[in-house]
């Protein structure tokens, strides 16, 4: 039995953000196989639930890595495997700090985004993930509110730049004065940047899913296209990086494939390594 663990976005979902029907039939052959399937991405889990449903992954074999590895679920069961948070006021000191530095920040409460500003940011994410959002004076007032009753403690909070790549990459370089070794930070596009728990990252993902069903490294296959791609990519037995990735996920991984996104790269993986 083999695992394999793709991206979302730029790898599995070509630009119009579909599955092709090659892939489909590609997937469906593996599982069938007796193989695992994992859908490892940064979205939430209501968001990718949704994807899943859509393609018929609700089903044994089929797992969602969400939250870059913060949340995994387990389709067949229902139900998810792991969970791991971070406290409402580390997310509370990163919201305030990017809000006075003119950025978007948000975190996350079951189905729904949370922020404490109406931002553009916050109506197009929500739209792309399909989800709702609710504004709060103050997150930390709105999950004491529910804590240990409905709304656990958040898992991520999110940071969207308005301005170029290099804003975030000072404000990552800030906040890691207070927050290395604490929390896990990692950009999952140019303008978004994202932080969660240590662990909460997509190398750790494979690790503990390799454990958990006593599947040896050597016999896990990680694809993906960004920056937060590339713990999952050096983790696994085999690391793959897409035709379209960024130089960075290339250096990182074992091999690059002939197709992109767009052209059914998957199945070149799956055709390659899994059979």
């Amino acid at each position: 039995m083999k695992i394999l663990f793709t991206d979302l976005d730029g790898t599995l979902l070509d630009d119009n953000k579909d599955i092709s029907a090659e892939d489909l039939s590609a997937i469906r052959k593996m599982i069938e196989a007796g193989h695992k399937f994992v859908m490892t991405t940064g979205r939430p889990l209501t968001s990718v639930k949704k994807l899943a449903e859509k393609y018929g992954f609700m089903e044994a074999g089929f797992y969602l890595v969400s939250f870059n590895g913060g949340l995994i679920y387990d389709c067949g069961a229902k139900k998810p495997i792991l969970t791991r948070r971070i406290s409402v006021e580390d997310v509370k000191f990163i919201m305030d700090a990017a809000f006075s530095s003119g950025m978007h920040a948000h975190t996350y409460a079951g189905d729904l985004v949370v922020s404490e500003h109406e931002t553009e940011q916050l109506k197009t994410y929500c739209r792309l993930m399909q989800m709702d959002y609710v504004v709060v004076k103050d997150i930390r007032e709105y999950y004491g509110q529910f804590i240990n009753v409905v709304v656990k403690p958040p898992i991520k909070v999110n940071i969207i730049t308005p301005f170029d790549h290099s804003s975030l990459e000072s404000f990552r370089a800030e906040m890691r004065k207070t927050t290395a070794g604490k929390l896990f930070d990692v950009f999952s596009k140019p303008e978004m940047l994202e932080f969660s728990h240590m662990q909460s990252n997509k190398g750790d993902a494979v690790r503990f899913m390799a454990d958990f069903y006593k599947v040896p490294m050597d016999d896990t296959i990680a694809v993906g296209d960004e920056e937060n791609d590339c713990p999952m990519i050096e983790a696994a037995g085999i690391g793959v990086a897409m035709a379209n990735a960024s130089q960075v996920v290339k250096d990182a991984a074992d091999y690059v494939t002939e197709r992109d996104n767009n052209h059914s790269g998957i199945t070149e993986v799956i055709e390659k390594f899994v059979f």
